[in-house]
């Protein structure tokens, strides 16, 4: 949009980009404008059949800041998925079945998508802005496409468990005064994740893992009476939230998609929940709430 607003009217918004007398040099926008500007110099040099690929800015692996980064990647999964579905019904039909062979540029623009936005979420600056939404929906559709999940997939599931499991630690690990906007952004980011059929479950059992292994080490430090860590305890609750929504869809879909959630950290997690509800209970009412919560959620399925 900055572009053709360029093209249109080059005077008007360079003249804004000088008089505006606030530091833009690090805004992604600026960026694409005096790229634009440099390109639209040279339009009357060259043929006019040529001027619409002189609007197109090169690629900047040059970051100067987090956003900038995930820039890149993300505008290359993007365009590869629109080449695809362009593919689907027209007249030229792309091959991407050459791609199962070698993906290595998919999978790499895939984990540098991951490193960059668990950079900027372990040290987050707000407002968030809204590319940060689209790079995670550009993750969600790539993973998810029936022509191209197979060998991406095969080859970077192993990198978003890791990402799952950074955005988790970063909720559990945080301890700044005014984290709870923090928590929040990692939080809805957990949720689309957890929300995509193919990574509900595996998303469901890291939570669970994580939910179990504190209420264990909550009620031991209960009953011998030493001290816990209360940023842990106040941070644990997001976890709940984001595992009672998860599960609450699985609920809702399980007529639809599948059946409702089956693994090992469910057993584990109902094995002696009873029990640590009955001690915990008193002295952590809320918590031991969230616990009972999940459990009957786990159960839903089977009880109907």
């Amino acid at each position: 949009t900055l572009l053709d607003q360029e093209s249109i009217n080059p005077m008007t918004y360079s003249s804004q980009l000088e008089d505006s007398g606030c530091d833009v040099s690090n805004d992604p926008a600026f960026d694409s404008l005096g790229v634009a500007s440099g390109f639209h110099q040279s339009e009357h040099n060259v043929d006019t059949s040529k001027q619409w690929l002189e609007k197109v800015p090169p690629l900047n692996l040059c970051c100067n800041s987090k956003e900038q980064c995930l820039t890149a990647p993300v505008q290359f999964l993007k365009h590869l998925l629109e080449i695809r579905k362009l593919s689907e019904g027209g007249i030229l039909q792309a091959d991407f079945s050459e791609l199962e062979n070698d993906s290595f540029t998919i999978c790499n623009s895939v984990s540098q998508l991951l490193d960059g936005l668990t950079v900027f979420y372990r040290s987050p600056k707000f407002p968030v802005s809204n590319f940060l939404t689209e790079a995670v929906s550009v993750l969600i559709s790539l993973i998810t496409d029936n022509k191209l999940s197979n060998h991406v997939l095969k080859k970077c599931f192993k990198k978003l468990e890791e990402f799952k499991k950074n955005l988790i630690q970063i909720i559990l690990r945080n301890n700044s005064v005014n984290r709870f906007q923090e928590l929040h952004s990692v939080s809805q980011t957990l949720v689309l994740l957890g929300r995509n059929h193919i990574l509900r479950n595996s998303s469901i059992s890291l939570l669970l893992s994580e939910v179990r292994q504190f209420a264990e080490q909550l009620l031991q430090a209960h009953q011998v009476q030493s001290m816990y860590n209360i940023t842990q305890y106040e941070n644990i609750f997001p976890l709940c939230m984001i595992l009672e929504q998860l599960l609450q869809n699985e609920t809702e879909e399980s007529n639809i998609s599948s059946s409702d959630y089956e693994g090992e950290e469910k057993i584990r997690f109902l094995k002696n929940l009873d029990q640590i509800i009955l001690h915990l209970s008193d002295e952590f009412p809320l918590f031991s709430l969230y616990l009972w919560r999940v459990s009957v959620l786990l159960n839903s399925a089977q009880m109907q």
